[in-house]
């Protein structure tokens, strides 16, 4: 999460030291804006419980080619994600494994948080229309390519017989394996001005076809585009 700011306010200052080497009119066609939202987990494995909320961001910078007089445009360019998959008694106990599992918590552990994350470079493309109200309307597609992945454990320490060790664990690992390397899907905005609704629905798995889960998400939030 701290990544994707840190790039949103290099992205800023990137285009106000180069906003006096290019036209007003060119600059006033760049929208930066950033969408906060949550994931909704479709797919689970039987069993598995998720947590209500699934926060996740993206921040992203696009071009807007006006089609016509009335409002209608189509905008496409680049942006970051990161979505996150809290659950309450599973984990995934080898990510590194042939085949990616779920794997229930022993009965009588207590956890404090436990959530794989997933972290993409996006291309979305929209085709836009901005009443005379400013009422704005989006509907596109995004194509995403997964730059980095994780999984987090906190909680009771146990071993591989489910015996609680009397301690508190913290444990991070990279690279969760069997994942897909590109993802694709459609999303709609509505809303007023600055703000508005935002809607993603993914049209592929998070993970391989039979090496893993077969798990999508539909995310659902807000979309800031104060620029």
């Amino acid at each position: 999460m701290k990544k994707l700011i840190f790039i949103l306010v290099i992205g800023l200052f990137t285009i106000n030291s180069f906003g006096q080497k290019v036209s007003e009119s060119t600059i006033k066609k760049v929208s930066l804006g950033y969408d906060l939202y949550t994931s909704l987990w479709m797919n689970m494995p039987l069993g598995v419980d998720t947590r209500v909320i699934n926060q996740g961001v993206n921040v992203f910078a696009m071009y807007n080619h006006a089609l016509n007089e009335k409002g209608l445009s189509v905008a496409a360019g680049l942006g970051i994600s990161s979505e996150n998959l809290y659950t309450k008694n599973h984990y995934v106990s080898d990510i590194r494994a042939e085949e990616v599992e779920f794997t229930a918590i022993p009965t009588g552990i207590s956890t404090a948080r436990i959530k794989l994350n997933f972290t993409y470079l996006d291309i979305p493309l929209e085709l836009r229309l901005k009443t005379d109200k400013d009422v704005r309307f989006g509907l596109g597609f995004k194509f995403g390519i997964l730059l980095d992945s994780k999984s987090f454990y906190k909680g009771v320490a146990f071993n591989s017989s489910g015996t609680d060790l009397g301690y508190v664990a913290i444990e991070k690992d990279k690279k969760i394996n069997q994942l897909e390397e590109y993802r694709f899907g459609v999303q709609a905005r509505v809303g007023y001005k600055w703000v508005q609704a935002f809607g993603y629905y993914s049209l592929n798995k998070v993970f391989i076809a039979d090496k893993g889960p077969q798990m999508y998400p539909i995310h659902v939030g807000f979309t800031f585009m104060p620029f």
